[in-house]
């Protein structure tokens, strides 16, 4: 068995599998100039496709909208073939909704932004992303109880056994196998629960009581230690803390998968970093060098990363034991 690195990227609510973990990061331009920020993905989702923002930078504590970039024309190349242009469906955000990356292959933009940009305008590319391929999941996602059927009462300090309890702990799991060779890394969120209330446990009724509700989530980045081959890999926790399940109520947590390349894994590396940080003694917020930069001078960066995926759902339904 083998143990994996990961870190807790940040506490966040999410409402929608499109929503890009790097969609919510500003930082300052390196010399105060207005450059681009990007974010966006070319991924195998159907319906969702390749997309990306386009907007100006903007200090990193600005809480005020970015200026979008309208009228931008931004090209995608698949192993340096001309793929796609991208269609701007609202102001700043483009897409292509028939462009599903495939494993192996990689992946890289050009975008030219019109003038009226100040600094921005002109022309910029990504570096070439390659998508990895996902891990194999071996078995189903499996609830594992925290404490051995029992917990401690903080009120009372005694232990309490669930089979007398009117709620327990769980814990999702999975086994999987991570594929051959280096370089394998991954970011994973939970990003809604549907709750049922169910008097009688898996044997209903769950009409009309099933509801939507979202739960504070936990986004996690990990990578195959050092990597190195792939091993096979057993009750990787794959999120947060363990869950508390009330005795008449069932969870359904659904869990998304995207796979990262090496250098996107260390771009969210520094992000966690930089969102981490806080109080008297931390380190100043870094620089967060992407993938972007522009054509005619390859040592001014844009913000942000252009990356490419392959995405995998898993769901588990959590209930009391007894």
């Amino acid at each position: 068995m083998k143990n994996f690195f990961y870190i807790v990227l940040a506490a966040v609510t999410l409402t929608a599998c499109e929503i890009d973990v790097t969609d919510k990061v500003k930082t300052d331009a390196y010399d105060g100039a207005a450059l681009i920020s990007v974010s966006g993905s070319v991924t195998d989702m159907e319906g969702v496709g390749t997309y990306l923002d386009l907007a100006i930078s903007a200090p990193y504590l600005d809480t005020s909208s970015a200026t979008q970039i309208q009228g931008a024309v931004i090209e995608v190349y698949e192993n340096d073939t001309l793929v796609s242009t991208l269609l701007e469906t609202s102001p700043g955000h483009y897409e292509d909704t028939t462009l599903l990356s495939q494993v192996g292959f990689g992946y890289r933009i050009l975008i030219d932004v019109p003038t009226g940009y100040g600094n921005a305008t002109g022309l910029w590319e990504s570096t070439t992303d390659i998508v990895n391929e996902p891990f194999t999941l071996l078995a189903p996602m499996f609830p594992i109880m925290e404490d051995d059927s029992s917990w401690i009462d903080f009120r009372t300090g005694d232990s309490v056994w669930y089979a007398d309890a009117d709620s327990c702990y769980y814990s999702p799991y999975a086994l999987w196998n991570d594929p051959a060779g280096k370089g394998n890394a991954y970011w994973v969120k939970n990003y809604w629960t549907t709750e049922i209330y169910a008097p009688n446990g898996l044997l209903g009724p769950f009409e009309p009581q099933e509801t939507e509700k979202s739960l504070n989530s936990s986004i996690n980045i990990f990578d195959d230690e050092q990597f190195i081959e792939g091993p096979q890999v057993s009750r990787f926790n794959f999120i947060g803390p363990p869950y508390t399940v009330f005795r008449d109520t069932l969870i359904n947590l659904v869990f998304e998968t995207r796979t990262v390349s090496e250098g996107m894994y260390d771009y969210l590396t520094v992000m966690a970093n930089n969102i981490g940080g806080g109080g008297l003694f931390s380190v100043p917020y870094s620089p967060q060098i992407g993938n972007i930069r522009r054509v005619d001078d390859t040592t001014v960066y844009g913000l942000g990363y252009f990356y490419a995926t392959s995405v995998r759902f898993d769901s588990i339904t959590l209930f009391h034991p007894y």
